[in-house]
């Protein structure tokens, strides 16, 4: 029975929830180092520290390795800002290679693997002439799966430029949040090995990023239903 998008952006929602947890819990449990001892490090690095996670990044979406931990790190080692914007680069590049492979390089063995998948079908059916609005729908509402829908976009009739245009802006709403629920995550962390064990324990800064991140994550859920109510009546 195929999942619906509501409950796709619901599942998503709620995994980044509980390893938001997991990681708090950990903080509390054993030894290990605060969020900012970890970001002091990486400051040691210096460029190599983004250019590592970057790397790390285009690796993990080409090899199939979902996104979602390493997007979360982002924001706990970089913060919201720069920790979006490295999440981005290596999404997107790694997005274009799988795309360019599966056009110029690997192309049967590729449609042959895809093929197999429930998903493929529908997505090839549901391709428009419209490639760049259609790239921007499918990035902003999960209706596919990410990493083998960098491959699949390789396989139909659409221009280089409108996926990576396409593919930039939509993915940019569901990174930048993803990643301030591991910034947000980072202040938990660092509130929860101080002690702080309850909301009201939590200093007020920590309070309001906790607050945004669930905001953030609530607005992304509600996205795809409000795109697609927006198609519909266009």
């Amino acid at each position: 029975m195929p999942v619906s998008t509501r409950t796709k952006s619901l599942m998503r929602l709620a995994a980044g929830v509980l390893i938001l947890g997991l990681l708090i819990i950990s903080a509390k449990n054993l030894t290990i180092p605060s969020c900012g001892d970890i970001q002091l490090h990486l400051e040691r690095w210096g460029l190599w520290a983004p250019v590592v996670f970057v790397l790390a990044y285009v690796i993990a979406t080409i090899a199939f390795i979902p996104g979602l931990v390493i997007t979360l790190v982002g924001g706990l080692a970089f913060g919201p800002w720069l920790g979006t914007l490295l999440v981005l680069i290596g999404a997107n590049i790694g997005a274009l290679l799988a795309f360019l492979a599966s056009r110029f390089f690997a192309r049967e063995t590729i449609e042959g693997l895809l093929s197999k998948q429930a998903w493929f079908a529908k997505f090839k059916a549901a391709m428009t002439s419209d490639g760049l609005n259609y790239v921007l729908f499918i990035r902003l509402v999960p209706i596919f799966p990410f990493n083998g829908l960098n491959y699949a976009c390789g396989l139909v009739p659409l221009r280089v430029r409108d996926y990576v245009i396409g593919s930039l802006i939509g993915m940019l709403p569901g990174t930048f949040a993803y990643v301030y629920l591991g910034a947000a995550g980072c202040k938990l962390i660092d509130a929860a090995l101080g002690g702080a064990l309850h909301l009201g324990d939590l200093p007020p800064e920590v309070r309001n990023k906790l607050l945004i991140a669930i905001l953030l994550l609530a607005v992304l859920s509600l996205l795809p239903l409000v795109i697609k109510k927006l198609r519909a009546k266009g």
